[in-house]
């Protein structure tokens, strides 16, 4: 699996202000309600105050290595952007598993704004928001308006 710890401290880490007083001094985990004594867990910030367990670390690393090989296959596949193809399909499924595990809410198409039906045909669309990369999906085809 790629090393995403740098992508997870930008932009997948809860805002400080969705945090409480224990997961922003690094008592607690910033992902689950885990205490984590000192030396303990996987620091997430410069000044080593976030930090999370490792298991959500595991599971939440693993949400966006499977995303970032998703994206990575669809930008330089010919047939992709058609519909996935065999390799698409296994790379998409690793992913939505990933998420699953991983408690996220459904899929929602960042074209349309509305919310991804299960096997609709989707895309990863990764873009430049103003506090850094926004991880979002597509619609693979037309949006279903």
């Amino acid at each position: 699996m790629r090393d995403v710890t740098e992508a997870l401290r930008l932009a997948v880490v809860p805002a400080l202000s969705a945090l409480c007083a224990e997961q922003r001094s690094g008592a607690v985990c910033v992902w689950c309600p885990r205490a984590l004594p000192p030396g303990e867990g996987v620091t997430l910030s410069p000044d080593g105050r976030l930090r999370a367990c490792v298991p959500c670390h595991m599971v939440q690393a693993r949400v966006l290595a499977t995303y970032l090989d998703w994206y990575d296959h669809g930008i330089a596949c010919l047939y992709c952007p058609l519909g996935p193809c065999g390799r698409g399909h296994v790379l998409a499924a690793e992913h939505l598993a990933a998420r699953e595990r991983a408690g996220k809410p459904e899929l929602s198409c960042v074209g349309c704004r509305t919310p991804v039906a299960p096997g609709d045909p989707v895309r990863p669309h990764l873009w430049q928001g103003l506090g850094g990369p926004v991880y979002s999906y597509l619609h693979a085809r037309a949006c279903p308006r």
